[in-house]
């Protein structure tokens, strides 16, 4: 998906879940809210291509969090240390599936060279005359 239009994806489902967590936490329990907003921002985030989209995606959740579960009716503030820690944690629902698609590329790379490497291989030798022989 492109990275303008996973914004304005981002934005509604950030907004919809901000909104569905609001409703069912209170400002004294926000890692629940937090958590629901966090598995949001993991959906959003597996339909974008790498890392770009995630730091797209992060504030968006993060504002949206912040407005309406956090400080309630759409009002954002800053707390401090507890508001890094909590954009810390979307930025790292969000770059989840990065990482899983990275490590499955791994996992199918080490197959694929396993594989390939107990495939005999004999090299041949350049003729004695040509310059690579001499290495």
């Amino acid at each position: 998906m492109p990275t303008p239009l996973l914004f304005v994806v981002a934005f509604g489902v950030a907004l919809v879940a901000s909104v569905l967590a609001g409703a069912v936490t209170t400002p004294k329990h926000a890692v629940v809210g937090l958590v629901l907003v966090g598995a949001a921002c993991v959906a959003v985030s597996r339909r974008g291509s790498g890392l770009r989209a995630a730091l797209v995606i992060t504030p968006v959740f993060w504002l949206c969090f912040d407005g309406f579960v956090e400080h309630r009716d759409g009002t954002l503030g800053w707390g401090g240390w507890t508001e890094a820690w909590r954009l810390a944690a979307l930025l790292g629902a969000a770059l989840l599936p990065v990482a899983a698609r990275g490590a499955l590329g791994l996992w199918a790379a080490r197959k694929r060279f396993r594989r390939a490497s107990l495939e005999w291989f004999e090299p041949e030798m350049p003729e004695r005359k040509h310059p690579s022989a001499w290495n």
